[in-house]
């Protein structure tokens, strides 16, 4: 008798918790990948192609991956812009990966470069500044 009339509150806990658990206003925190390596030849130089040298040494990125959705956009990019779009790696407004929606764009916020997705960020970035540069942060 007592277990059917916990069986509800459960079912209403757990509803709840799917319902505002997953619905969180922040993404994601953005993490830092380390930088890639260039893919010019010279890059690949000094160490052994072993078994991989009769291939293209691009990206390195499976077809499908989000790193590949990403390198069409970013290579629109300078070498220097490019190195540095792909260290930060994520829009800290949309928490999309920089470069899948075309080529990124680079904004000066308060003395830092900061890239964003799109030009439909700049202003969520730039009426409250201190909340996307702690994102990019973390």
């Amino acid at each position: 008798m007592r277990l059917t009339k916990f069986i509800p509150f459960l079912l209403g806990g757990m509803l709840i918790l799917g319902i505002y658990g997953c619905n969180s206003p922040e993404s994601d925190p953005v993490i830092q990948p380390a930088t890639p390596a260039s893919d010019t030849a010279d890059d690949h130089a000094d160490h052994d192609h072993g078994d991989h040298a009769d291939h293209e040494h691009g990206d390195h990125a499976d077809a499908d991956s989000p790193m590949a959705k990403m390198m069409p956009g970013l290579k629109e990019l300078s070498p220097e812009d490019y190195k540095s779009a792909m260290a930060q790696h994520m829009c800290p407004v949309s928490g999309e990966m920089l470069g899948t929606m075309g080529a990124p764009e680079k904004v000066d916020v308060n003395g830092t470069s900061v890239w964003i997705c799109c030009d439909g960020c700049k202003d969520k970035l730039l009426a409250d500044p201190d909340k996307y540069l702690a994102k990019l942060n973390k």
